[in-house]
């Protein structure tokens, strides 16, 4: 698939199109959540709880949108996120045939990218009662969180299903980039656990969020102490949609450095140290070329131009006729 270019035809528009160019700090994606027409308490849940641990980049929608399939027809989620400008969508809705469906999609040049269905698992101890404080996380806006992928699906290179849901929730809940991190800073961590693949069933994904607590240890280094905190999800891969190679090639590219030099065609370093290039030349034109001006190849007058390498032959045994009686003379 071939990306179209689109050209600018006014300033505002180019500045537009600049500020979307491959950056080499890219900002944080927003993200937005939807509900479907039917989305009970525990996707709710889900939702809220990206909500805000992602908060101020994410926009969360009460209203409920019916007729949006992502995977029949994605023109609804394009829509919507670039109306509210995000890169990421987070679609729950549930049916008869996949309930508690959480739908993650990014955008890419204002088209879908790729897609991916996590089907949310009703927790094993369904019958036991949370505790009040169960669904409460006290954590600061705008703080983000360190990230632990736990099994061996998420280093399995065949597995890419587990490598696009990573990618998805790196892309979450990573916020802003920076060099620098205060340490008061990291308050929680998300873990997502894979078990272990066994043959003929997809392995479970566990979501928990842990508080992290630091206490004096008569050491320089604090004793650092983890809470579990807030709800627990499982979900389980259900459909994926990959993304076409030349658009996940264009979504990958990074801007460059201020101070990088631009690579040069077709000069290059030997082992020495040298500095090779390679020069290509056009179609040379040899009718104009200058050659040697013999009297045995001058044409001469009344003879026609389809005799003309006959003649000239003729001329040429002549010649050489005369030089071969000179030679015997003078021997």
């Amino acid at each position: 698939m071939m990306l179209r270019e689109v050209k600018p035809k006014t300033a505002r528009a180019a500045r537009i199109l600049k500020a979307r160019e491959p950056q080499l700090i890219e900002p944080a994606k927003h993200t937005l959540l939807l509900h479907g027409t039917k989305c009970p308490t525990p996707l709710h849940t889900v939702l809220k709880t990206i909500h805000g641990l992602t908060q101020p980049n994410s926009i969360l929608f009460h209203k409920k949108n019916e007729n949006i399939h992502p995977f029949e027809n994605a023109e609804s989620l394009e829509f919507l996120a670039n109306k509210n400008e995000c890169g990421i969508v987070v679609f729950g809705s549930s049916s008869k045939k996949r309930p508690n469906c959480v739908t993650i999609a990014r955008i890419f040049n204002s088209k879908l990218l790729d897609m991916c269905e996590l089907m949310l698992l009703p927790p094993q101890d369904e019958g036991a009662v949370p505790p009040p404080n169960a669904l409460k996380m006290d954590i600061g806006v705008g703080l983000k969180p360190m990230m632990l992928f736990a099994g061996s699906a998420w280093e399995d290179s065949t597995a890419t299903n587990y490598a696009m849901v990573k990618s998805m929730l790196l892309d979450i809940f990573r916020g802003e980039e920076t060099d620098k991190i205060d340490v008061e800073g990291l308050q929680y961590i998300l873990m997502v656990g894979a078990e272990e693949p066994v043959e003929g069933t997809a392995p479970v994904i566990h979501l928990r969020w842990y508080k992290i607590r630091t206490k004096k240890s008569g050491q320089k280094l604090p004793r650092v102490e983890l809470d579990e905190i807030g709800p627990k999800f499982d979900f389980k891969i259900g459909r994926t949609r990959d993304a076409e190679p030349d658009a996940m090639r264009a979504a990958m590219k990074q801007g460059r450095k201020p101070n990088e030099e631009r690579t040069k065609k077709n000069i290059s370093m030997d082992a020495i140290g040298d500095k090779v290039g390679r020069v290509h030349l056009g179609k040379q034109d040899l009718g104009g070329l200058q050659t040697r001006k013999m009297k045995g190849l001058k044409r001469r007058a009344g003879i026609d131009s389809d005799d003309e390498g006959d003649a000239d032959m003729m001329d040429v045994d002549e010649v050489s006729d005369d030089e071969g009686r000179k030679k015997a003379r003078t021997g």
